[in-house]
């Protein structure tokens, strides 16, 4: 027998969310006869340290719609770029381009810089130059998406083999933005594909407006 393509069994970090999320750990089975007893330990540990992965590093794969609706479609558009599937998966994964992630990333930014600002203004010795330091933070909240864009691009770097020889000057620039709106168009299509099919309208209604 020989393996034709070895990257079919491949799966997104939200598949294997979406697979143990639908099937939560059996109990133990009870020992019959002199069959000796499954030991099921490992398998939640694996199971432990997978969910604490995504809670803690990722926790925007939480919020992903449905693989069959996300999955199945921004995959083989993103191929259609020259990306190879263990790119689009890492794509994915990351969340690069999706609103959600962003909204994380920058959230975290910012209260950074707050706590900063803060500690900063509590030893000024007037309050005008706390002022405009504040000023200057809620000016970048206010416009965060914008700079967040460029480090989008930087991790396209460290993700796709060779990005600067295979999408060379502007023509390959544009391309590269383009496949950062692909994911951003398909998350958003499937979140509303399932918000249909749910009867619920309103669901990520924020994210569509990102």
């Amino acid at each position: 027998m020989r393996v034709l393509d070895p990257q079919s069994a491949l799966l997104t970090t939200s598949e294997v969310h979406q697979f143990l999320s639908q099937n939560p750990p059996r109990p133990p089975p009870r020992k019959i006869g002199s069959y000796k007893q499954v030991n099921l330990k490992d398998y939640e540990r694996v199971r432990d340290d997978f969910q604490h992965y995504v809670t803690n590093t990722v926790p925007f794969i939480a919020r992903y719609p449905p693989p069959e609706t996300f999955i199945k479609n921004v995959v083989p558009r993103l191929r259609a770029f020259g990306l190879t599937k263990t790119e689009a998966f890492v794509l994915i994964n990351l969340g690069l381009g999706l609103p959600r992630g962003q909204q994380l990333r920058q959230t975290t930014d910012g209260d950074a810089q707050a706590e900063r600002v803060n500690g900063e203004g509590d030893g000024g010795e007037d309050d005008g130059g706390g002022d405009a330091d504040v000023d200057g933070v809620d000016g970048t909240a206010e416009g965060d998406e914008e700079p967040q864009e460029p480090d989008d691009r930087q991790f396209l770097s460290l993700v796709i083999e060779e990005l600067e020889e295979r999408f060379p000057g502007e023509e390959g620039e544009a391309k590269i933005q383009q496949i950062l709106e692909t994911m951003r168009e398909e998350y958003n299509r499937a979140h509303a594909t399932n918000a249909s099919t749910n009867g619920d309208t309103n669901v990520h209604e924020g994210e569509r407006n990102t």
